[in-house]
């Protein structure tokens, strides 16, 4: 993992995308979460920023909404009239490109195939889980999110494409405290794949709960 210049999790997270196939689009979602956010939302605009977002968005969250974006981007040739447009940030996409190219050197380096999974979402979600399973919250009957860790209610940020969803579990990169604490960037999961990203852990939190 030293040999990614990034936050460990981000880097357990290329390194699980090895065997799930999916490496190039952990590429792109990892470098997207590595920069300033390509989101440019004017305030005098945010209902139309909203709007236009829609077409990006995904059901299982929101770092595949991340990669549509950088698709979308990519098929317009990084044109900055369609970044305006789609309220996207150029510089911030730019610089996520480039960073992309850099993880994509390592991993040649490191002769880790680049392999895409094309379409298939769910291996992306999977590989995610490797890096943020201590990231992890669940949903409770009474319709409010506790993380796996140490059990602190949490909400879904108004920002998310997850906001109007109950997913009964998500990963997140971070929270964030204003009136409620938020969690941003989420996806939805497989319980199942949390278990076995960190069997220890789980075996261990399960134990200490009960």
């Amino acid at each position: 993992m030293a040999a990614f210049p990034l936050d460990p999790r981000l880097s357990k997270v290329i390194l699980a995308s090895k065997d799930l196939h999916c490496t190039e689009e952990i590429l792109t979602i990892v470098a997207l979460l590595s920069v300033e956010s390509v989101i440019h939302i004017p305030y005098s605009k945010r209902e139309q920023s909203n709007e236009v977002r829609q077409k990006f968005m995904s059901s299982t969250g929101d770092h595949v909404t991340l990669l549509n974006m950088y698709r979308a981007y990519n098929g317009a040739g990084g044109n900055r009239q369609w970044c305006f447009e789609n309220f996207i940030d150029a510089r911030n996409m730019l610089t996520a490109c480039k960073v992309r190219k850099q993880l994509r050197d390592i991993c040649q380096r490191l002769q880790i195939p680049l392999l895409s999974c094309g379409q298939n979402m769910t291996a992306i979600r999977h590989s995610l889980c490797y890096g943020f399973f201590m990231n992890a919250a669940e949903l409770h009957k009474d319709d409010e999110y506790t993380t796996l860790g140490v059990r602190k209610t949490v909400h879904i940020h108004p920002s998310s494409s997850l906001f109007k969803c109950k997913p009964a579990y998500i990963v997140y990169n971070e929270l964030v405290q204003t009136s409620k604490c938020y969690m941003r960037q989420l996806s939805l999961v497989d319980p199942d794949w949390l278990y076995e990203a960190a069997p220890l852990y789980f075996k261990r939190k399960k134990t200490t709960t009960n």
